[in-house]
């Protein structure tokens, strides 16, 4: 059986203006003002009810910055490597690190930003590589491995080619990787994969699942981002701020990103960086699942308040998410 192809899903790196604000010297973290993606989805106002204690979000991706100062708290020892076949996962790319920064960076540390969940814990799960490829066999042993380790929520900012993973599934090439999904379902994770950025109306493998939430990505002005793949095959199709991927890098997501790698232009400080793509919304979600999941909430009501709380920012809008709504209604 051919192994099907995942790469991530961030959007391509394109030539941007760094535009932004200096750090509040008010604020406990100096990039939290760059954080519109933040407010935009009310994390915090919903941090009064809940910041995620007490929940794991397993990041399935390029690995983490395992010693990021805004992360590496929330980082829980268990993870593993499925490219190197060790228990370091150590990201070699920044994908990883940026995504995990969304979802659970630490708030209030004087460091950098904050994550939609920041005392939630980060698992860890290295199934890309340093390019940010991988296949289909990783991302299924990926997830199993999170499964056995409790995860509340797993994770996966990647996706197939839409076409190909479409055609793939017809062909039976998805199925070990849709059973661990439906195993992870049934162990009581949520599960949330970036829709892809190829601006088509699917939702890209593995994200048309069933029991998969496929996050689509806006901008800073609520629209739908240009590269945001739709949720037309997909019941439980969710947008979240994802940037715009144009020119201005303020436009964009900041986050966490690997410390060893040289500042670019976007970089507001050392081990940070701006980036867009369904990749940065999907975490967006994560920590909002994670969020209801330190409310001693299942993972089939998680997935319904979610959708049920979004934002309907027009008429034909399958909701941007509301974090603040969801803990507070749910």
């Amino acid at each position: 059986m051919r192994r099907s192809t995942v790469v991530l899903a961030a959007a391509a790196a394109l030539a941007c203006l760094a535009v932004f604000a200096p750090p509040s010297p008010a604020a406990g973290d100096p990039l939290r003002p760059l954080q519109w993606g933040l407010d935009k989805v009310q994390a915090p106002q919903a941090w009064s009810v809940t910041q995620g204690a007490g929940a794991v979000i397993a990041i399935l991706d390029t690995g983490v910055d395992l010693g990021h100062p805004d992360l590496a708290a929330n980082v829980l020892p268990t993870g593993h490597d499925f490219v190197d076949n060790d228990n370091t996962p150590q990201d070699a790319h920044g994908h990883g690190t940026h995504v995990a920064g969304i979802a659970a960076a630490i708030a209030g540390n004087g460091q950098g930003g904050a994550g939609v969940a920041p005392r939630a814990k980060i698992l860890p799960v290295r199934v890309l590589d340093a390019n940010g490829e991988g296949d289909s066999d990783r991302i299924t042993a990926g997830i199993r491995y999170a499964t056995a380790h409790h995860a509340n929520v797993i994770s996966l900012s990647l996706g197939e080619d839409t076409v190909l993973g479409t055609v793939g599934t017809v062909l039976g090439e998805n199925d070990d990787l849709h059973r661990a999904i439906d195993q992870a379902w049934s162990a009581g994770a949520v599960i949330v994969v970036a829709a892809g950025n190829q601006s088509a109306p699917l939702c890209a493998e593995p994200a048309a699942e069933a029991h998969v939430i496929c996050v689509g990505a806006t901008d800073r002005n609520d629209t739908p981002s240009y590269f945001s793949n739709g949720g037309a095959n997909s019941s439980n199709f969710v947008t979240a701020p994802g940037g715009s991927g144009l020119v201005f890098c303020e436009d964009d997501i900041v986050s966490t990103f690997l410390r060893s790698k040289p500042a670019t232009v976007c970089s507001p400080s050392a081990g940070y960086d701006y980036m867009a793509g369904t990749s940065m919304a999907a975490p967006f979600v994560s920590g909002e699942a994670a969020l209801l999941a330190s409310k001693g909430l299942r993972n089939w009501q998680i997935l319904n308040c979610i959708k049920n709380t979004a934002d309907h920012l027009t008429a034909a809008s399958p909701g941007r998410i509301n974090a603040n709504r969801a803990v507070h209604t749910c």
